[in-house]
């Protein structure tokens, strides 16, 4: 019986009907004929209430409600929810849906409005854009269906639909992205000269014979023994490039931009980056810099390593302290033995933020390339392409235009000292930061 009492709500139209009845029973007390119409509508609601609830409560489950969610959530994009919604009585309703969304998402009053036939399916989808990575929960989804637009109650029906979904970095994003038509026209233009000349590598190819112009350090002494005649080791050339993109997990990447952290961007941006990198046949790696360690997951090309790059990516965490540099060009001369493309995300507050940094990253760059991306703040971009309309504004403007040309003294900072960089807008990180790597591989500076 309190589970009944709990599922019945008046809707706003008896409320006003019961405001009325309010009214005249106030007149009533001047003139009789009010109190009669008073008591009259009274009497008329309870009956109408009376027939709605028991056509309502005539089915014990009269709706039959699915969610469906996707297996995983792609951050920085629009992921689908569906509903599936049976009607099981024989009379058109009309459903309020209220929705307990994930905490993240900050939406307490979803709700949406559908009408379902007499014993119909309906199929019913809303988008979500998750701003973080992490595990979102969805709690229940509260159904309150009525007759008609106007009726004066509805039925409160609880599905308790508990259901969890990680956010993945941005997995949708190679949709919009022309990665394979970029692929494969940089392999097509660069199929003779895509070869690396430095090093070499150790993938054993065949044993020929030696010939005078061949390396004799290769000369297979036990094979030369078996044929009586010198026989040489031959090697692949090496054609895989170490490709390492660096996390800043500093406190300036905690900076928001249309509601997602510069690190949600850099992070989204690397594995666009690693994708590219091992459709090339390069090794692709990951580095993420904190205050005092470097998370690491070394550079391979293998078919699994773009899924343990996603769940790497995926598990950063990091107290948006200030990055230690000088740890990582220890960290670098320590584990990346090889010469390899260092891709650094980080955002500058200011050009004193570089000279900080700068004798550290000039110490890199003697052993390894190093490409800097960081952030053009849109925001200020906004502002100063506004026209000023007052003092104010153009104290706004003047301020805004001297942080943006911040960012390219410091890109002409990082050219004079031999770092390539590029500054770009946090929305179109991933495609700048391809293009610029097959910028680099077509040049063949690594």
């Amino acid at each position: 019986m309190m589970r009944f009492f709990q599922e019945i709500y008046l809707n706003k139209s008896a409320f006003i009907l019961l405001g009325i009845c309010i009214v005249l029973f106030s007149f009533g007390l001047l003139n009789n004929v009010f109190f009669l119409l008073g008591k009259t509508l009274l009497i008329a609601l309870f009956v109408v209430v009376s027939i709605e609830i028991i056509l309502l409560w005539n089915e014990k489950n009269p709706i039959a409600l699915t969610r469906k969610l996707p297996v995983r959530l792609s951050n920085g994009d629009e992921n689908q929810v569906q509903f599936s919604i049976d009607n099981r009585l024989k009379m058109n309703l009309i459903a309020n849906i209220i929705e307990e969304l994930p905490e993240q998402l900050q939406l307490r009053n979803w709700q949406k409005t559908i009408k379902i036939s007499a014993q119909k399916h309906v199929e019913y989808s809303y988008q979500i854009s998750p701003k973080t990575r992490g595990v979102y929960l969805w709690q229940n989804c509260i159904l309150l269906i009525r007759l008609f637009k106007y009726s004066l109650v509805s039925r409160k029906i609880t599905f308790e639909l508990h259901q969890e979904r990680a956010c993945y970095p941005s997995f949708e994003q190679f949709k919009k992205i022309p990665l394979n038509a970029t692929v494969n026209n940089f392999k097509e233009n660069n199929s003779e000269n895509y070869v690396r000349k430095i090093g070499q590598s150790l993938e054993f190819e065949q044993i020929k014979d030696y010939s005078p112009e061949d390396d004799y350090r290769h000369i297979n002494w036990k094979a030369s023994a078996k044929s009586g005649k010198l026989m040489l080791n031959q090697y692949q050339e090496e054609r895989s490039q170490d490709i390492y993109a660096i996390i800043d997990l500093g406190r300036t990447m905690k900076m928001a931009f249309n509601q997602q952290t510069l690190l949600d961007y850099a992070v989204n941006a690397s594995l666009a980056l690693s994708k590219a990198v091992i459709s090339m046949n390069d090794k692709a790696g990951i580095i993420g810099l904190a205050h005092n360690n470097c998370q690491f997951l070394p550079a391979k090309k293998d078919i699994k390593q773009f899924g343990k790059i996603n769940d790497f990516l995926y598990n950063i965490r990091t107290d948006f302290l200030e990055a230690n540099y000088e740890f990582l060009y220890k960290f670098a001369r320590v584990n990346l033995r090889q010469r390899s493309l260092l891709v650094i995300f980080k955002n500058f507050d200011s050009i004193n933020a570089l000279n900080r940094e700068l004798p550290y990253l000039k110490a890199i760059s003697k052993y390894h390339l190093v490409l800097v991306i960081f952030f053009e703040n849109t925001e200020i971009a906004k502002i100063v392409e506004e026209k000023a309309v007052d003092l104010l504004g153009i104290y706004e403007k003047t301020i805004g235009q001297n942080m943006l040309n911040q960012n390219r003294l410091i890109a002409k900072e990082l050219q004079m000292n031999g770092i390539q960089s590029i500054c770009v807008e946090p929305e179109k990180l991933s495609l700048a930061t391809i293009n610029k790597f097959v910028e680099i591989k077509k040049r063949q500076i690594l």
